[in-house]
């Protein structure tokens, strides 16, 4: 379990952070690449808590050769002993991972502002809403336009990106 030890200190959680690099946040976009939900569940693990859940040495980020992935059944084994936000999230990561029923009552109502508003991004994520096209109606003329993401990903300083998309959809 002292794998899992993810609080503590600053310099500890800095350490961390200084793991989780560019290779490691590619390596799963590019695994998830094309699977919305898969892809969703991929930015809260690297964009919340300082992308600390990213980190390699965690029993859910698993190394397969060139191949880096998601484990949603060890991320529900090893979130149970976090605290109540970290916890809720990494359920959020395991069923948009699996597809297994979630409890979204208990999520968004012991969420953070911040962390809420990733779970939203991936919710609306995963069900395609930064791909959808609407019909618009401008004097008298129709035409089709894309609105972009019904709930944007909030800016995140983590490592990778940035932006408001995953990187496969940019």
């Amino acid at each position: 379990m002292a794998a899992v030890e993810v609080g503590g200190n600053a310099s500890r959680k800095e350490a961390i952070m200084n793991k989780v690099d560019t290779r490691t946040s590619t390596r799963l976009r590019q695994w998830a690449a094309g699977l919305l939900p898969v892809e969703a569940a991929v930015e809260i693990v690297l964009r919340a808590f300082g992308g600390r859940f990213a980190d390699p040495a965690l029993p859910w980020v698993r190394l397969d050769g060139d191949i880096t992935w998601l484990d949603p059944d060890s991320v529900r084994e090893h979130a149970a002993v976090l605290s109540g936000g970290e916890r809720r999230l990494l359920f959020v990561v395991a069923s948009l991972l699996d597809e297994r029923p979630l409890d979204v009552v208990d999520i968004v109502t012991g969420l953070d502002r911040q962390n809420l508003h990733l779970v939203l991004a991936a919710f609306a994520h995963a069900g395609g809403s930064h791909t959808a096209t609407a019909l618009e109606h401008v004097n008298g003329t129709v035409r089709f336009s894309t609105p972009g993401a019904l709930v944007p990903w909030p800016d995140s300083p983590t490592v990778g990106r940035s932006s408001s998309a995953p990187a496969a959809h940019t």
